[in-house]
């Protein structure tokens, strides 16, 4: 055995602490005494330039030493004396005087740590003392406020997670809100500001409230800076709910303009010319195989992926996460009102209305990005209120108090009245920001969002249309109520004069699966049904929950319909009457636009995308109807049921095809039907080359390419967000192969390629093309309508892309129809009705 050990080696005796002394609360206070005492030593000693280094350094170590004797002596048990020492001592004074006057990195952040201790500790009450709140306030002020001290991001990160876990107790412990706050408001003050119309609204008081005003300076920031000053600021505004006079201070107060004022600095951050065009390292496979250029006609414009504009797109769209979450954590009508109060005037009415009023298309890029912004505003917010503001002023919608306001238009909800204080600050705040001459003010009810989307669709300039299509989109699927009315014309009605028979669903579902195969004829059934899934899904999260308490007899009574004259959907029309040569991005949010349409469970369908019921007609039956044996045994009642079902699944006798009443988005189908059956007369191979198109597209994951188009502007759908209905049908038919879908009768579309045939021009090949020059052969197309001067190209490379992406959305449309007659039952379909 002594051999091994002296091999080996024997480990050497360790001194053992006693444990007496760890545990003991007398010699830890001794430990503690002692500590605080060289400390006292060191700062009683006069200044020596030569040795201040190596004293500063020494007050760190026992700085830190104090706030580690205090986390041991937490998890002891009691008496804890070291905390008992440290306030009757009121040791907060004395180090929060070293630090400042130090301006020593090491010692701040030691300073920092020990006060985190104290406030951290559940004993001796060291938030409710008055005399360590104002030290600890005159520290941070000196060290965030000044900026005469230049803080590493680890110490002002410390700095700023000791004012949130103040906040945090305040939240806990409301009692002790007014060792922290303490309200010298005059409001008299204010009304000299009013009128001298000073450049801020509100009265500066940092004094009554530093760690508040520390707060709000460091919102804007990223990483945990930033998320430490909102969440802190947060648990303050949520306070607001339980002291009148933090309420009023609030209120009277400029923290709402420095609010409304920090979400305009980020918005003007923002680039006015913006290109969405993808640069050519990250061309999406989907645009790669077209005509997509990547070349914006403007140099200024900046991209929407560069670094610089993805980093104050995020910084901006944070900030309004921010303003969502103060909302909707403040317990205070009146605090919540008057934000709200500067949200509208100080933002939306001084800012971005001014912004869509200037934009311009012809500068190739405002309008593009004024269109992106507001499409990334509205993804972005969820809150109600903030929703209601922004798009009742934007669209110029009446408020519901008024008699031309429309009945589906949401209402705000309801708020308990203002108190004086509130009435004054608002009207103070519509004084200043008044113009100097009323005759001069341009209001939405002139120009506003929709004028802008309207003149944006009939732009020459694809970005241009594709943000326009994106912003509509956008509403449609997460506030269409708001779009009733103003982006869409719709007319109030009842919904058991809309419905049709299910034969005539059936045709009409069979009609579109028509033509989805005679742009390429491949099975279709497992996409389609898939697509049905996909559409029922976003149908079901729009009907009202039996818990919100709406009945679904009064959903149904806001069901309205689409006029035939309807702007939007003219502008629409018409887009999509070029498709074979529009770009493959407009293509794909013209056909994201639509298909939102459909998917709008209180808007009728009917004549634009299903035939009107009142144009099905059906035939006679040319032989007998030979009558069952058991028949015979059914009341007359029971006989009257039988025959209206048997009716109902009687197949109407559509229109010609060339018949003003057909569905509109189906005519313009059939119309580019007859184009592509006219190209393939040109092209043998057609069908082969479509075929290859699609295997190209699908091994270039299509999902993924088709999905980020661009990604500062294309819609996020959320499944929990009861207002989105589910995820985007567009997207997700996108995602599946084209398969087949049943269709009864000639695949054929029914139109006459020889319609199309006079306008195409296709130039004579050569003997032995290749495959690259067949691709690069350029189709003419003749003016889809007058306005247009000349007619429009494209080479077949880009068709072959674009009969993917619309065969994909006639067979969307047809699972749409599917899916709302599923769904919405009686509202769509009437079983054992039959118009004759």
């Amino acid at each position: 055995m002594d051999f091994w050990s002296r091999l080996i080696g024997s480990p050497a005796p360790q001194k053992r602490v006693p444990s007496s002394s760890v545990s003991d609360p007398n010699a830890r206070l001794a430990r503690f005494k002692k500590a605080y005492a060289q400390i006292q030593h060191l700062c009683d000693q006069p200044r020596n330039l030569t040795k201040d280094g190596i004293t500063l350094v020494e007050l760190q170590k026992l700085f830190t030493r104090l706030a580690q004797l205090i986390r041991d002596e937490s998890r002891a048990p009691s008496p804890h004396l070291c905390l008992q020492y440290a306030a009757s001592q009121q040791i907060h004074a004395l180090v929060s005087r070293v630090a400042v006057i130090s301006h020593h990195e090491g010692v701040i952040h030691a300073t920092v740590e020990l006060l985190s201790t104290l406030v951290d500790s559940d004993e001796e009450d060291f938030l409710s003392n008055r005399s360590f709140a104002k030290s600890l306030m005159r520290l941070v002020t000196r060290l965030l406020g000044s900026g005469g001290i230049l803080l590493e991001i680890e110490t002002e990160t410390a700095v700023l997670e000791l004012l949130f876990s103040i906040a945090a107790k305040i939240r806990l412990e409301p009692s002790i809100l007014p060792v922290w706050f303490a309200s010298t408001a005059k409001p008299e003050l204010e009304d000299v500001f009013v009128r001298e119309k000073k450049s801020f609204v509100g009265i500066t008081q940092k004094d009554d409230f530093p760690l508040c005003y520390l707060l709000m300076g460091r919102v804007h920031h990223e990483g945990r800076i930033g998320d430490f000053a909102r969440t802190g600021l947060l648990y303050i505004f949520e306070a607001t709910g339980r002291s009148l006079d933090l309420e009023e201070w609030v209120v009277s107060s400029d923290l709402p303009t420095l609010m409304a004022s920090g979400l305009g600095a980020l918005y003007s951050q923002l680039s006015r010319e913006l290109s969405i065009l993808h640069p050519d390292a990250s061309l999406p496979a989907v645009l790669a195989m077209s005509d997509y250029s990547t070349t914006h006609p403007r140099a200024t414009a900046e991209s929407a992926f560069s670094e610089r504009h993805q980093a104050h797109i995020a910084t901006f769209l944070s900030y309004l996460a921010f303003w969502q979450d103060v909302l909707d954590h403040c317990r205070s009508a009146d605090v919540k009102q008057t934000l709200l109060d500067h949200f509208q005037i100080l933002f939306l009415q001084q800012l971005l209305y001014p912004s869509i009023l200037q934009s311009s298309d012809t500068d190739a890029g405002s309008s593009i990005a004024v269109l992106t912004y507001v499409n990334a505003i509205l993804q972005a917010l969820d809150y109600p209120d903030l929703v209601h503001s922004i798009l009742t002023y934007l669209l110029a919608i009446p408020s519901a108090s008024t008699p031309e306001a429309r009945p589906t238009t949401p209402r705000r909800p309801a708020m308990p009245p203002r108190s004086p204080t509130a009435l004054k600050r608002r009207q103070s705040l519509l004084f200043i920001t008044a113009p100097k001459n009323p005759a001069e003010a341009v209001e939405p009810a002139l120009f506003n969002l929709v004028d802008l989307i309207r003149s944006s669709l009939t732009s020459s300039n694809a970005q241009t249309v594709y943000a326009a299509l994106c912003l509509s989109t956008t509403i449609l699927v997460r506030q269409p109520r708001y779009a009733f009315g103003t982006l869409l014309g719709v007319q109030r009605t009842k919904p058991q004069d809309l419905t049709r028979t299910t034969g005539a669903l059936q045709l009409e579902v069979g009609n579109y699966a028509q033509i989805a195969a005679s742009l390429h004829d491949q099975a279709l059934d497992d996409a389609f049904i898939d697509l049905v899934d996909d559409a029922r899904t976003a149908i079901e999260a729009q009907l009202p929950d039996s818990t919100s308490g709406t009945r679904s007899d009064e959903a149904a009574s806001d069901s309205c319909t689409l006029p035939s004259g309807d702007n939007f959907m003219r502008l629409v029309s018409a887009q999509l009457s070029m498709f074979w040569s529009n770009s493959i991005d407009v293509n794909l949010a013209l056909t994201q636009a639509l298909a939102s349409i459909a998917l709008c469970t209180p808007l009728c369908i009917n004549g634009w995308f299903c035939l009107d019921p009142a144009y099905c007609a059906y035939a006679e039956p040319q032989h007998a109807v030979t009558q069952r044996s058991w028949q015979k045994y059914l009341t007359n009642d029971e006989s009257d049921d039988l025959a209206a079902l048997e009716g109902s699944y009687r197949t109407p006798i559509w229109p010609d095809a060339h018949a003003a009443q057909l569905p509109r988005l189906y005519s313009i189908l059939l119309s580019l039907t007859a184009e592509l059956d006219g190209i393939r007369q040109a092209v043998p191979n057609l069908d082969q080359l479509i075929a290859g198109r699609k295997h190209m597209l699908q091994a270039a994951d299509v999902d993924a390419s088709m999905t980020n188009v661009p990604s500062s502007a294309v819609l996020a759908y959320d499944d929990a967000n009861a207002d989105a209905p589910g995820n985007s049908i567009v997207s997700a038919s996108r995602s599946h192969s084209p398969a087949r879908v049943p269709a009864s009768g000639d695949t054929s579309s029914g139109a006459s390629p020889s319609a199309a045939k006079a306008s195409l021009f296709l130039p004579p090949p050569p003997e032995s093309p290749s495959t690259t020059h067949i691709l690069m052969q350029v189709l003419t197309f003749s003016p889809s309508s007058d306005s247009e001067a000349s007619p429009r190209t494209a080479t077949l490379n880009h068709v072959l892309t674009n009969v993917i992406v619309l065969q994909e959305f006639v067979l969307e449309i047809a699972a749409i129809i599917q899916a709302r007659a599923a769904v919405l039952g009686d509202r769509e379909v009437s079983v054992g009705r039959t118009r004759a």
